[in-house]
């Protein structure tokens, strides 16, 4: 009976198992499957993100790409700026030189005209009369002198009539050249200013796409906060190697003469591009294209160059802890190493980097860290 019993429970036992067992491994094949979702959903996530990064990485490459090329365009339209501003003042002063030769042929014509008229209306005999009137041999030596020296003055006068003539010919000539090759960099000029103005446009399409593309805003974030630490990292370390004594006065002058409009304050701001809240660790003040940048007090140039999200940069040493950054310049005047006066010139405002438009970003920092420039200036 207990055999019997055992027998049952063993044989209740298997068909148990045998029913579970298809329902246990439908729920393992349901969980693998799932894991292999998720694991598909993972990978197309860390695609994204590595997309992102490199789509990011080429985009702060077309900015830069394009800030070369901006550059370089501004170069050859100051190149031609100065050529034109020559050529014009040139031009200027040829006119000038053609009116007074002009005026001195005038004048030498007239004589020379009323000198024809006279030997005109007395003809050659006259000379001979003058002659062959003398008193003596000393009467007639000295007569034929005197003709002799009018005789050669004409003569003078003719030839000096014909070399002015022939060097106010070759300057109205070299005034045509100098107004077509002046006509030609006028043109060149324009294009150039449009080339300029594609540029700018095709940057600030660049960092609009950005702005479209939310992915890419933690990567932005991140340079623009590198950029920062680089910056801070920099200063303390060339800061370390000296004696910590005071460079310059110890005061800040406005490092923009003449303007003076901040269009974002230093502290927590919605970033422009970005489109999230962020410290601005700086002042941006509004300035145009080309304005002077100057020194906010002396010391020592220990960057100047490209500085990520900052464009072309300058950080200047103060010592005693403090020192300045002057960020998104067109032109770096300066190199590191360079000892510079509170007030020396040390570039111009452009829209390099993280920018949408010519303005200055200016900072002021203490012992590397950003602090407010209005306790300062």
């Amino acid at each position: 009976m207990r055999r019997s019993k055992v027998m049952t429970v063993c044989i209740a036992l298997i068909l148990a198992v045998i029913m579970i067992m298809p329902v246990y491994a439908d729920e393992i094949s349901e969980q693998q499957d799932l894991l292999e979702q998720i694991n598909r959903q993972m990978d197309q996530q860390q695609n994204k993100l590595n997309n992102a990064a490199k789509t990011e990485k080429s985009i702060m490459g077309q900015v830069q790409g394009i800030e070369q090329e901006t550059a370089r365009t501004q170069k050859e339209l100051k190149t031609l700026d100065s050529k034109i501003s020559y050529l014009q003042n040139n031009i200027t002063a040829t006119e000038k030189q053609i009116q007074a030769l002009q005026k001195k042929l005038d004048q030498q014509t007239k004589v020379l005209g009323d000198r024809l008229v006279v030997i005109y209306e007395q003809g050659d005999s006259s000379y001979l009369e003058v002659l062959l009137g003398a008193n003596d041999l000393n009467d007639f030596i000295t007569r034929f002198e005197m003709l002799k020296t009018i005789i050669d003055q004409d003569r003078e006068l003719i030839d000096t009539i014909n070399a002015n003539k022939k060097d106010l010919d070759n300057k109205i000539a070299d005034l045509e050249v100098q107004k077509r090759e002046l006509e030609a960099d006028q043109t060149s000029q324009a294009a150039k200013k449009l080339l300029l103005a594609q540029q700018l446009k095709d940057k600030k399409t660049v960092l609009d796409s950005v702005q479209n593309e939310k992915e890419k805003y933690a990567q932005a974030i991140a340079e623009l906060e590198q950029a920062s630490a680089e910056a801070e990292a920099m200063i303390r370390r060339l800061q370390g190697k000296g004696d910590g004594s005071r460079i310059g006065t110890g005061s800040f002058t406005w490092p923009t003469p003449g303007y003076r409009k901040v269009t974002s304050a230093y502290g927590m701001r919605f970033h422009p591009i970005l489109k999230v809240n962020k410290l601005h660790t700086g002042i941006d003040i509004g300035a145009p294209y080309s304005a002077k940048i100057i020194a906010a007090d002396g010391g020592t140039v220990i960057f100047s160059g490209w500085l990520g999200a900052y464009g072309n940069a300058v950080i200047i040493d103060h010592g005693a802890g403090m020192s300045t950054l002057y960020g998104h310049q067109f032109e770096l005047l300066v190199n590191e190493g360079d000892t510079v006066a509170k007030g020396q010139l040390i570039g111009r405002v452009g829209s390099t980097g993280w920018s949408t438009g010519a303005h200055l970003h200016f900072e002021i920092r203490r012992n590397g860290t950003p602090v407010s420039p209005g306790g300062y200036i």
